[in-house]
């Protein structure tokens, strides 16, 4: 239906219409290039029509109408569905199609976004349009003066969908839906320029249609006594008409393009070059299996995989080979997702069907699954396995010169990748060996790898030499602006940059990225290579802000068709990383740490044998913002490794190290140092041992011991009778005791090389010297969490008496000292020692804070419980209601800490009403 002259009070909103024009293409200069699948889209929409054409199409509407079908909850939808299902007449078709329902609207947009499962239950109503459109095409065109008419269209456009009309002039275009259009150009000029679009994505159009009413094509007719709409002066073309770009530019006056088409007659000799080129490329598979194939030529990685695997589960498949097809398509999809267990298992899953049929075992499939299998074990960097397969597949007697040209430039790749540049060049000679009947622009891009190979041998002359070849023949057949010739020029530019000729370089990166700019839809692949390397140069120039920009575009544009978990996507998160840790900005490094770490897990989660790389888990603990998401992620790691390997499996040991540092931070001392007792079990457990490594551990943990001071913490709250933030009810028994175990057996060795370290440091340093009062305060520590008291006193005097401590009474190790000490002799239950350090204490706390804060008040509490031990009721009463006046004034205390005082309080007024 036109949007074009609808009065204003029918128009529909942007979000209930199209509001772009959705236009594929089919180039010949694709076709015969390494950038074949450019075409996929107009290849995908042709086959799709032939499928809705198919009435014995299996996947077509099983349920008897729309409203079982779509369950749609808008009462408004119901109710159109449902006259649809009672009152829809074929001859009624168009009529149907052009009013405002929830019919057009599901329809359009199964169309356009390639939604096979909404758009089969409309196969019968298509089928009745095209019918429609037919039988008034016939009656239009025997009352029609003229043999040819000119109509048009304004619409908004994708930017992108403008790039690919104006570098494919002269080629083929067909929409992905039915296209409505005016035989007055005036009102299609206006509805036009009254658009504004949007977004920076979007422009404007003008499309001007010749059509020779005689020619035989698709469908189309004057639907105005059709129409709901019976005031438009509408032409309705069928869904996948074919038209040919005749020109393309920009209207300087209007402010928009314009673009003018000529419908394509089934004589076509492009229409005849595709039909003939589909035919050999897909002799013999049902077209219905090979859309999934055009899925993953459109980058729709989702959907291709859905296809093929709804036939399998529908039982859609006739035969093996049929089935062997599904697979092998699910292996490539699993290639290009970089899920290489899939790919393997879904290859190997095709052989089999494949290999126990002897009708099928020589089958061409054959070679085309070794090669995925191959595809698969490179991406492994599993190079032994990955020649083993591509060995397999040139035995296939079914190899003809297509799979064989394949099969020999998978194994240049193989050996390229393994830096055996000289047998690399080898299997290129016979790869171009096999060209001899094809495209020059395919020599082309075998000249370019033999040019790539040759760089990497240092050989600049035979590089230069081989460049230059593939340069030209690929513009023997293909325009300057064709992305082929854009990734020779990228490549070319990467030898430039081995060869430290960064002139040269970025002068190549500069003329493939302005050629693809030209050529190219923003989501293409191709991008991200030339932004990589754009990104590469800046590095080697030291201009981090420009390395920077190009890899977050490497970014961008791998996230239109990559989910965030693929291999390639980590790696430019990395890269990204790698930046800004350069730069010091460790809040960006953190982020990209994160989710780099998120979605190797969720890789690990589909592959179980995958390894997820810890080395950079470091860089979680510099940005203390996003510290709780980095301990979640962490620890959903680490429980996924516990899964396969043990405790102190040393591949865990940044994992351990990057969870210490974190609870480190966070200030939960007791859980880092669990993590570091795992690191340094892990260090323990490895045969030499790395002395040096095993030192390091021990000043991680020697730091957590110099910042331990909660003393009287576990003192308080026993007297309290209440109870930390510590929940060890997730925890079974046994699980308890291992921890507790384990932390007692670290202890010991801890306090065990702190000696030695003190004896040391003793033979080398004077007794007032820094080091040696850290040592000793680390071994008091120690024994203080072993309940060694004796021996913690002992040490904490040792810190005590250094004159370096008693010359400053803020120190804040004076503070810990008095704590600890006054906690061991309560302990010991030497009241009047306790009472001393106690009120030291609290005389330091007051001075540093008047006003009072927590740790005063549980001080005050402390004292309290002492004088109420020995029944001195008043001076107990006077701390406690000291520690209330504090608690009182800090407004996120814990109300029942201020319970529990006020009921001391009270119990003493109780028993003693006179104080």
């Amino acid at each position: 239906m036109s949007e074009i002259h609808r009065p204003k009070n029918q128009q529909e909103t942007k979000n209930e219409r199209p509001d772009r024009l959705g236009t594929n293409i089919y180039s010949s200069n694709d076709g015969k290039s390494m950038h074949k699948s450019l075409n996929g889209e107009f290849t995908f929409y042709q086959m799709l029509i032939g499928q809705i054409f198919d009435e014995k199409q299996s996947l077509a509407n099983k349920k008897n109408s729309l409203v079982e079908y779509f369950k749609p909850t808008e009462k408004s939808d119901k109710k159109i569905m449902m006259e649809f299902d009672t009152a829809y007449k074929p001859e009624k078709a168009i009529h149907w199609y052009t009013r405002e329902t929830c019919v057009y609207k599901i329809l359009n947009k199964a169309l356009r976004t390639q939604n096979m499962d909404k758009i089969f239950p409309f196969a019968p109503f298509i089928r009745d349009i095209n019918k429609q459109l037919s039988d008034e095409h016939k009656l239009w065109v025997e009352k029609e003066k003229t043999s040819s008419i000119t109509v048009h269209r304004g619409q908004l456009i994708s930017k992108d969908e403008v790039t690919l009309l104006k570098s494919n002039q002269g080629q083929l275009l067909s929409t992905n839906s039915f296209l409505s259009t005016s035989t007055n150009k005036e009102k299609a000029l206006e509805f036009a320029k009254s658009q504004s679009p949007p977004n920076d994505e979007l422009t404007t159009i003008l499309l001007e249609i010749q059509t020779d009413l005689k020619a035989v094509t698709k469908p189309y007719a004057d639907i105005k006594h059709l129409s709901a709409f019976s005031k438009e002066e509408e032409v309705l073309f069928m869904f996948s008409m074919v038209f040919r770009i005749e020109n393309v530019c920009f209207d300087e006056e209007n402010k928009l393009w314009l673009a003018k088409l000529v419908a394509c007659s089934q004589t076509d000799p492009g229409i005849k070059d595709f039909s003939s080129s589909l035919d050999e490329e897909f002799d013999g598979l049902s077209r219905f299996i090979a859309l999934g194939y055009f899925f993953i030529e459109m980058l729709q990685y989702d959907r291709a995989e859905e296809h093929f695997q709804n036939i399998i589960d529908k039982n859609l498949t006739k035969d093996d080979l049929e089935l062997a097809y599904c697979y092998h398509g699910l292996a490539q999809v699993s290639n290009e997702k970089a899920n290489n267990r899939l790919a393997i298992a879904h290859a190997n899953q095709a052989l089999e069907y494949l290999l126990n049929n002897p009708a099928l075992s020589e089958n061409r499939l054959v070679s085309s699954c070794y090669n995925e299998l191959g595809s698969a074990y490179t991406h492994k960097k599993d190079y032994v396995s990955a020649l083993q397969c591509l060995s397999k597949a040139l035995s296939t007697h079914s190899d003809n010169n297509k799979n064989k040209v394949k099969t020999y430039s998978n194994l240049a790749d193989v050996h390229f990748k393994m830096a055996s540049y000289q047998i690399a060049l080898e299997y290129s000679e016979k790869v171009l060996q096999y060209q001899s009947k094809t495209s020059y622009a395919l020599i082309g891009n075998t000249y370019k790898e033999m040019g790539k190979a040759y760089g990497k041998l240092n050989n600049k002359t035979k590089a230069t030499e081989f460049f230059d070849k593939a340069i030209e023949y690929q513009l023997k057949e293909l325009p300057a602006e064709h992305p082929d010739v854009s990734c020779t020029y990228n490549d070319l530019g990467l030898i430039m940059l081995d060869f430290n000729n960064q002139e040269k370089a970025i002068e190549y990166f500069e003329k493939a990225h302005k050629s693809q700019l030209e050529s190219l839809p923003s989501n293409h692949p191709d991008f991200a290579n030339i932004h990589r390397n754009l990104s590469n140069y800046y590095m080697k120039q030291d201009n981090l802000d420009k390395a920077l920009l190009h890899q977050v575009k490497v970014s961008e544009n791998q996230l239109k068709t990559l989910s965030s978990s693929h291999a390639s996507v980590i790696d430019t998160n990395q890269a990204m990383k790698d930046i800004y840790v350069k730069q010091k900005d460790y809040k960006q490094a953190s982020i990209c740490t994160l989710q780099i770490l998120d979605a190797q897990i969720e890789r690990k989660l589909g592959d179980s044998s995958l390894t997820i790389s810890y080395q950079n888990l470091e860089d979680l603990a510099l940005d203390e913002s996003n510290l709780d998401q980095a301990l979640s992620l962490c620890l959903r790691a680490l429980d996924l490794e516990l899964e396969t390997i043990l405790q102190q499996d040393f591949s865990l040991i940044f994992l351990y190290k990057a969870i210490g540092k974190i609870f480190y931070k966070k200030r939960q001392l007791d859980q880092s140092l669990v993590y570091y007792y795992r690191l340094l079990d892990c260090h323990l457990q490895k045969k030499p041992f790395n002395q040096s490594n095993i030192d390091k551990v021990y000043t991680y943990i020697g730091k957590i011991y110099l910042k331990k001071s909660d003393f009287d913490k576990i003192l308080f709250y026993e007297k309290m009778n209440t109870s930390p933030s510590v929940n060890d009810s997730c925890m079974d028994s046994h699980q308890l005791i291992d921890n507790i175990y384990f932390k007692k057996r670290h202890a010991k060795q801890s306090f065990h090389y702190f000696e030695k370290v003190l004896d040391a440091n003793l033979k080398s340093h004077s007794t007032n010297n820094s080091i040696l009062v850290k040592t000793y305060y680390i071994l008091a520590n120690i024994s203080f969490e072993r309940k060694k008291f004796d021996e913690a006193l002992k040490y904490f005097f040792q810190v005590l008496n250094n004159e370096v401590i008693q010359k400053s009474i803020h120190n804040r190790l004076l503070k810990n000292l008095c704590k600890a000490i006054s906690t061991i002799y309560l302990q010991n239950n030497n009241y009047t020692q306790s009472f001393i350090y106690f009120k030291k204490l609290l005389n330091i706390q007051q001075k540093q804070n008047p006003s009072g804060d927590e740790s005063s008040a549980r001080t005050c509490v402390l004292l309290g419980n002492m004088y109420a031990q020995k029944s001195h009721t008043s001076e107990a009463l006077q701390y406690y209601k000291l520690a209330l006046s504090y608690y009182q004034q800090i407004h996120t205390v814990d109300q029942s800490l201020i319970n529990a005082v006020q009921l001391k309080i009270n119990h003493c007024h109780s028993h003693f009403p006179n104080i």
